[in-house]
């Protein structure tokens, strides 16, 4: 067996006997060791020695009361430095032990032989020493018998060493231990505290945690879902959708925001707005975090906000509607006929395309009115009405323009395609089975040239020729030419 000296013998003695040896009392194996030494030897005292850097400690005595001693006053160091049995018969006769104080005391150190104690790696731990105030000398039997009691003292000590270490070892992990529960605890009070739903998936979807409002939330305890995977718990679309964000986080490494409808047992269903982001766990496997917020009320909100909007856009374009259509016949009125021409003479000036309008009168409207009374009449503005939506095509506009007054806006249609409407109008109307008399309607028809500058101009020529029409006898049409002439 190999022994450490020197340097190497400090760095040893101090990590392993001033920590573990110095510190414990005597054990009782040890001294029945020393007294079975003492015996075998025929001396009076016995005892185990353990050195640190600087003295010499006694840990089992016999007979002499000793504790400590410098190092260089005993003969330990020098036991150790033969690294085997060291014998002084009689320290008297040693001249080199003159001057060392154990000879000069009470009672004087005479006679010593000691063995190194090492663990089975070579540690030097200090001596078994025999010794006596009288001369000795030791048979070969009694020298074995030490040599062997030093190693049995040695295993001992290693032993105790070694229980030492387990012992602080165990207190370590208690109290690592004791730390960990007391960090999970912490954090499972910080995540049960928290508003939001928190949980943590394997890379196959399966919960390994949830906290409070997680399970508060979808009316589980905290344990039952633990294992359970997203098939197990949502609807298949459900499934899809939320692992498939799942997935898009672990393979993308970084945080991803969404917002996922998930139906409960019960029916109702949860709109969360979930923050994901990947982690992993103390051995290296990845696993999905994510931070949740019920945004149900928010949604439901926002889906009742965005049906009043809608509500009230269909009432804005009723208001719309009604504020450019004529209560009576349906038709657009005269403030939508306006705005339309506007539009379609700056377009047809632009583009050099042709527009023209008709301008038509009830013939005769006012013996209606005083022979049937108001509603006959309102009736024939009616059944008008419906004549001209019915024959006019789209995107012609028709429109009662005031009275028993109507209006055609035909944008690119030339003269003839507006006096060949102009006739068919005035066909249907006679035809139309009236109730109370026969009806004829009078036409007066513009078509857009060079001369004018905006719209209005073109209805006063349209207002023109109905006029002709009427002095020339009703029920016809009559156009007005660029001349300001009149063609019937």
């Amino acid at each position: 067996m190999s022994v450490r000296l020197a340097e190497e013998e400090n760095a040893e003695l101090k990590s392993i006997w001033t920590q573990t040896l110095l510190d414990s009392g005597p054990e009782r194996e040890c001294e029945e060791l020393v007294r079975l030494a003492t015996t075998i030897c025929g001396v009076s005292v016995g005892l185990v020695t353990l050195l640190d850097e600087r003295q010499q400690w006694f840990r089992t005595t016999e007979a002499w009361k000793l504790n400590e001693t410098p190092r260089e006053s005993y003969f330990c160091t020098q036991t150790v430095q033969r690294g085997g049995l060291h014998v002084v018969g009689d320290s008297l006769a040693d001249s080199s032990l003159a001057s060392n104080p154990l000879i000069h005391g009470d009672p004087v150190l005479r006679f010593f032989a000691g063995v190194p104690l090492q663990t089975e790696s070579g540690d030097l731990m200090g001596t078994l020493s025999v010794l006596d105030a009288v001369p000795h000398a030791l048979d070969a039997n009694q020298i074995r018998t030490l040599e062997v009691l030093g190693k049995q003292v040695s295993a001992r000590l290693e032993l105790l060493v070694q229980r030492t270490e387990l012992e602080q070892a165990l207190k370590e992990k208690e109290e690592v231990t004791a730390g960990l529960q007391a960090s999970e605890e912490l954090f499972r009070a910080f995540m049960d505290a928290s508003p939001f739903l928190s949980y943590i998936k394997d890379a196959t979807g399966r919960l390994l945690f949830y906290n409070r409002s997680f399970a508060s939330r979808f009316g589980v305890n905290e344990h039952a879902w633990l294992g359970s995977a997203d098939e197990q718990l949502w609807s298949r679309n459900v499934t899809n959708s939320v692992r498939e964000h799942d997935l898009e986080v672990m393979a993308g490494g970084q945080m991803v925001e969404t917002e996922e409808q998930i139906r409960g047992a019960d029916g109702s269903i949860t709109s969360l707005r979930s923050f994901k982001f990947p982690c992993h766990d103390s051995s290296g496997n990845i696993l999905l975090a994510g931070v949740a917020v019920d945004v149900s009320e928010e949604v439901a909100h926002k889906a009742e906000l965005q049906r009043y909007h809608r509500e009230l856009e269909r009432a804005n374009d009723q208001l719309r509607l009604l504020a450019v259509t004529d209560e009576l016949t349906g038709l657009r009125n005269r403030r939508a006929f306006e705005e339309r021409l506007a539009m379609e003479f700056s377009m047809a000036r632009r583009r050099k395309r042709e527009l023209s309008i008709l301008l038509i009168d009830v013939d005769d409207f006012k013996k209606i009115n005083d022979g049937w009374g108001h509603p006959a009449g309102d009736e024939v503005l009616r059944q008008l009405g419906m004549i001209l939506r019915t024959t006019v095509r789209l995107p012609d506009l028709p429109a009662r323009y005031g009275g028993e007054e109507f209006v055609v806006l035909l944008p690119e249609s030339g003269e003839e395609s507006a006096l060949g409407l102009a006739r068919r109008l005035m066909t249907k109307v006679r035809a139309e089975p009236w109730d109370y008399a026969p009806l004829t309607i009078s036409v007066g028809m513009a078509t857009i040239n060079d001369t004018l500058v905006d719209g209005y101009q073109l209805v006063e020529m349209a207002d023109e020729a109905l006029y002709a029409a009427k002095r020339a006898g009703k029920n016809r049409v009559v156009a007005h030419d660029s001349t300001l002439g009149i063609k019937t």
